[in-house]
């Protein structure tokens, strides 16, 4: 809602948003440029989100495997523990290479 009449018709309209919202663009330097540009993400996309997760389970079922421990003797806490730093290093990288 407008914080002022701009146009002096006696009421706050959204002509007057309008006009109002166009100053603040000026005013902050975005005039030329729209607030919302599609595909100028900096996050992941969810199937880069996907295969971290399922490669950080993945990542840890081949750690176990390899160094022969029976997933019965691990605490709960020390899968959860690998689980999430197999699965941040997997999603730095996805990340890295753009999926």
């Amino acid at each position: 809602m407008a914080m002022y009449d701009w146009n002096h018709d006696g009421k706050k309209d959204w002509q007057d948003n309008f006009i109002e919202y166009q100053i603040y663009k000026n005013a902050t330097g975005q005039k030329d440029k729209s607030s919302y540009t599609p595909g100028s993400s900096n996050g992941m996309s969810t199937f880069g989100a996907i295969i971290s997760v399922v490669g950080g389970f993945v990542l840890q079922a081949v750690l176990y495997v390899a160094l022969e421990i029976d997933v019965d003797d691990v605490p709960g806490l020390v899968i959860l523990i690998l689980w999430v730093l197999f699965s941040a290093m997997i999603a730095a990288t996805v990340e890295k290479i753009g999926l």
